[in-house]
């Protein structure tokens, strides 16, 4: 009797174990877990506190499980990857552990509040409107290890022009809507997915976007801000033209904006 077969079949066995990595008791990866380790920003130095409410959901199909906002207050219409929804500390930091998950999530943040440089007052996201939640970003959990994610403004902007690219909300669609808010907002070689440092170009633009929801023309253009954290495709010449004097009127400078 031959005993190609046999090789083949150990061969192919060998091949499964290793794809596996469960011979001898192993784990694969994939499926080990991740947690998550978050911040939520308005600028390197405007955690967002107050215990802010921020809720995980599973990404599939391109659609998150977004929170029920034409009520008050928002309600939960989906499963959350978490028993009920996490809490902020005082530097907006949060973590949960998500043993049994692998993939795409979506981060959204409702309630609490930050000191606004604009006004040197605290200002509650409350007062904020965009998709789904004040503050959304999306992060890929799995495969062990400690999952880093910030939240900001910019990032929930990131979250809206994903949300609306052929696909939904998938990893690439979102890298590549980072990449686009990062060069919008003159970042240079920043990235939106980390978190600010003091003074930088990306602590800059958030500090715009804080004086852009409470004072000048935009408060009256752009009530809660909607139009720019959603990325209104109809209303980002007006936009442009109001974040351009907030951006300039707080941080002193020259700058000009021209958002598409």
């Amino acid at each position: 009797m031959s005993r190609l077969p046999r090789r083949g079949a150990l061969s192919a066995a060998l091949s499964l174990c290793l794809a596996l990595a469960a011979c001898g008791g192993g784990t694969n990866s994939k499926f080990s877990g991740s947690t998550l380790d978050g911040q939520v920003l308005m600028e390197a130095s405007a955690p967002v506190s107050g215990s802010a409410n921020v809720c995980l959901y599973a990404i599939a199909n391109g659609q998150g499980n977004p929170l029920n906002t034409a009520v008050v207050p928002p309600a939960n219409t989906g499963t959350l990857l978490a028993t009920g929804c996490l809490n902020t500390n005082a530097q907006g930091q949060f973590a949960q552990a998500l043993p049994a998950f692998y993939g795409p999530v979506l981060v959204q943040i409702t309630g609490g509040s930050y000191v606004n440089r604009a006004t040197g007052g605290s200002a509650s996201l409350s007062a904020l409107g965009s998709t789904n939640a004040a503050l959304q970003a999306v992060v890929f959990v799995g495969g062990g290890g400690t999952v880093n994610v910030v939240v900001s403004p910019l990032t929930t902007i990131a979250t809206a022009i994903a949300l609306n690219m052929p696909g939904g909300l998938t990893m690439s669609n979102y890298a590549a809507a980072a990449a686009h808010v990062a060069s919008e907002f003159q970042l240079g070689a920043l990235s939106i997915t980390s978190a600010p440092g003091s003074g930088d170009a990306q602590d800059l633009a958030l500090r715009g976007i804080e004086d852009y929801l409470v004072t000048g023309a935009a408060v009256v253009d752009d009530p809660k801000g909607s139009n720019l954290l959603s990325w209104n495709s109809a209303a980002l010449a007006t936009v442009s033209a109001d974040y351009t004097s907030a951006y300039n009127a707080i941080n002193g400078t020259t700058a000009s904006f021209a958002f598409q």
